[in-house]
């Protein structure tokens, strides 16, 4: 066989969709020397070029799922750590807002594709200028408002990272599932300013003093470190934090619907977080990396 073009195995003329479905049925392992055909490996990849529809379903920012009375929002930006820039939040805020209006979803869990939840904004996108566009009417703003406001619980699953914003979705979070191996923190100090989005949300749970200092030093932590300070309320074994969350949101959504609003809205109002003074603490002390000129 050795010399021979690897097409002669399988007719020599194949179109690129045939050769696609061929491919993915033959384990490259068959060809067994495959140092003794140099040209099969591009040859594959020129002749099976990716399915369209797979393309399509891998650039969705984010994918929504119901099963039972638990609906899943996961995003999907696997290639960014599942950063998230303002379309993908914006596409967010609508995704909770569906799940809240849906009569058969009595709770929610948010999650990131490969088991990161976020690594925070995504800062390939250039940041709004807070004098055209105040903090509250931002993308990300209106994303920790929606999660932190929902009318159902929300559990968030963390396996790898959290980070800067992605911090901030677990304190806006009702409940927050870490796998031992989860990793968090907030740098945003390391790129000129304080994380005045993150933080309001974190600090309702964590003690002020201890959010400044994640945010001051940047160190990351782990899941252990947030549980101790209650930024997460769960911890399971890694690999296992996805499954344990959809096990306490189905825990959770169990209860009849209007039990679980009226539990959400008791919550809310216990917490004394409202809305607006969050917002606009955050717009009123946002400083981003330029520092005041020196006197």
């Amino acid at each position: 066989m050795a010399g021979r073009d690897p097409r002669d195995l399988v007719g020599g003329k194949l179109e690129p969709r045939r050769a696609q479905r061929v491919f993915r049925r033959v384990d490259v392992r068959c060809f067994v020397h495959l140092r003794a055909f140099p040209s099969v490996v591009p040859w594959i990849r020129s002749a099976a070029p990716p399915d369209p529809e797979e393309q399509r379903v891998s650039a969705e920012p984010l994918r929504i799922d119901v099963t039972g009375p638990v609906g899943l929002v996961e995003i999907r930006r696997p290639d960014r750590r599942n950063a998230i820039d303002a379309a993908t939040a914006a596409r967010l805020v609508e995704a909770v807002a569906r799940l809240d209006a849906d009569p058969a979803v009595s709770a929610i869990v948010l999650c990131g594709q490969g088991g990161d939840l976020s690594s925070g904004a995504d800062m390939a996108e250039p940041a709004p200028d807070p004098a055209d566009v105040p903090w509250r009417q931002t993308p990300h703003a209106r994303l920790l408002r929606a999660v932190r406001t929902s009318a159902l619980p929300v559990v968030a699953a963390v396996e790898g990272w959290a980070l800067g914003l992605g911090v901030g979705l677990v304190g806006a979070s009702t409940y927050a599932v870490a796998g031992a191996s989860a990793r968090f923190g907030l740098p945003e100090a390391q790129f000129g300013f304080f994380p005045m989005g993150a933080a309001p949300n974190v600090v309702r749970r964590v003690r002020p003093d201890v959010v400044l200092r994640w945010a001051l030093t940047g160190r990351r932590f782990g899941a252990a470190e947030a549980a101790a300070h209650a930024l997460v309320t769960d911890v399971v074994p890694a690999g296992e934090a996805l499954t344990a969350a959809r096990e306490l949101a189905a825990g959770l959504g169990s209860a009849p619907r209007h039990v679980v609003t009226a539990g959400m809205a008791w919550l809310r109002q216990w917490a004394g977080h409202a809305v607006g003074p969050l917002d606009d603490w955050s717009e009123e002390h946002m400083t981003f990396a330029e520092p005041p000129p020196e006197e």
